[in-house]
């Protein structure tokens, strides 16, 4: 008997690639040296951000799954029994019907993970902006405080 299991969703994983990567550190590092410069007494800012993965998408999936299974008898009274499975992923896709073009449907997408934030600030020599400069990154990013590092930078 041949049986066909319905479609069921499912999700597939694609990470952005090194470029994607360094663009996103780029536009994370601008904009947080915008916000640590506003900081009263902060002076001048330069940020990296080292991230450790990049962002991830997962799609939606049909799964279909076929089992069909097969008894064969010789003559001799011998039995054989022989089962095949096929399964098949395919990505859920939407849009036009009329030849526009069709996307995968995304159903989450996650934030890269950020490995460390280096802050070089003029004003961290005082231990009490420093502290609100960590905390201003922690925040913002939403990382943990041992992520980060606050250092003073020289004055040109």
């Amino acid at each position: 008997p041949q049986q066909e299991a319905p479609a069921a969703p499912d999700h597939t994983e694609d990470t952005v690639v090194n470029g994607e990567l360094a663009l996103e550190e780029k536009q994370l590092e601008e904009r947080l040296e915008g916000i640590l410069s506003s900081v009263a007494g902060a002076g001048d800012v330069e940020v990296t951000i080292t991230m450790a993965s990049g962002a991830e998408h997962y799609y939606a999936q049909n799964h279909s799954r076929q089992d069909r299974t097969i008894e064969e008898q010789d003559r001799s009274g011998g039995s054989r029994q022989t089962t095949e499975v096929t399964e098949e992923d395919n990505l859920v896709l939407v849009g036009a019907a009329s030849g526009g073009n069709q996307e995968p449907v995304l159903i989450k997408s996650t934030r890269p993970e950020i490995a460390g934030v280096l802050v070089l600030s003029e004003g961290a020599r005082d231990p009490g902006l420093r502290e609100e400069l960590v905390q201003a990154v922690v925040t913002v990013l939403d990382i943990p405080v041992h992520k980060v590092s606050v250092l003073p930078k020289e004055g040109r």
